[in-house]
């Protein structure tokens, strides 16, 4: 079973894309948690979700070969030794431009973090040290050794990660780039002091997104 988790603005819809194409009715999606929503009803409401995967997860096991979406590693724990956990990380500093970028354009979003941003009281510096969005990694991977993923990619390294996903499942996906905004580049023409200042507001991810580097570099040594 691949549990993929989807952290926002890494290339998350385009592999969803791809696993839709792969797995069909095989694959879960698994996007009504909202990891980065606050307060004690969002927090109830995982609770009852996470609760629900473990009293289903013998037919999860058995229903689906792949789980895709945005929620906290630790909810499918529950599978045991058949979850294969997988994720793909992003230079903290042009993620969070590429989400802030996104907000900007859907002030409407289900979120107040949105509002926050279309209103104006928010700019990138104020969303980068928010402390859903500085350990926005450590969230979502539900602060596991990196080394519990079965499979790490990086968006920057898309076509090859692709390429290590398929050797490491054996799957035979292909390689798309959907949900891409003029913000989502690679940070090249955004002031290198922007960027530096965004990394020193995200200390722990940027420490998680070098770790995944290394975690990156050797996957593709022993199967590439």
């Amino acid at each position: 079973m691949i549990v993929s988790v989807h952290i926002p603005k890494t290339a998350g819809t385009s592999l969803r894309e791809a696993l839709e194409e792969n797995f069909g009715e095989r694959l879960l999606l698994d996007y009504g948690d909202r990891p980065l929503a606050q307060g004690a009803a969002a927090e109830e409401q995982r609770a009852r979700s996470a609760e629900e995967a473990r009293t289903r997860s013998a037919d999860i096991l058995r229903d689906y070969d792949a789980i895709h979406g945005h929620f906290l590693a630790a909810k499918y724990d529950v599978l045991g030794p058949a979850a294969r956990f997988a994720t793909f990380f992003r230079d903290p500093a042009t993620r969070v431009l590429s989400h802030f970028g996104q907000w900007q354009r859907l002030p409407h979003a289900p979120n107040p973090i949105a509002a926050r941003i279309g209103s104006g009281e928010l700019d990138v510096f104020g969303f980068a040290a928010l402390p859903e969005i500085r350990d926005l990694y450590r969230t979502f991977t539900s602060d596991f050794d990196l080394d519990r993923f079965t499979f790490i990619g990086i968006t920057e390294e898309y076509d090859r990660s692709i390429e290590l996903f398929n050797a490491i499942f054996g799957t035979g996906i292909a390689t798309r780039e959907s949900n891409i905004g003029p913000e989502q580049s690679n940070g090249a023409e955004t002031d290198a002091d922007v960027l530096k200042r965004l990394r020193e507001l995200q200390p722990v991810d940027a420490k998680l997104y070098d770790l995944a580097l290394k975690r990156f570099d050797r996957l593709c040594e022993q199967f590439l």
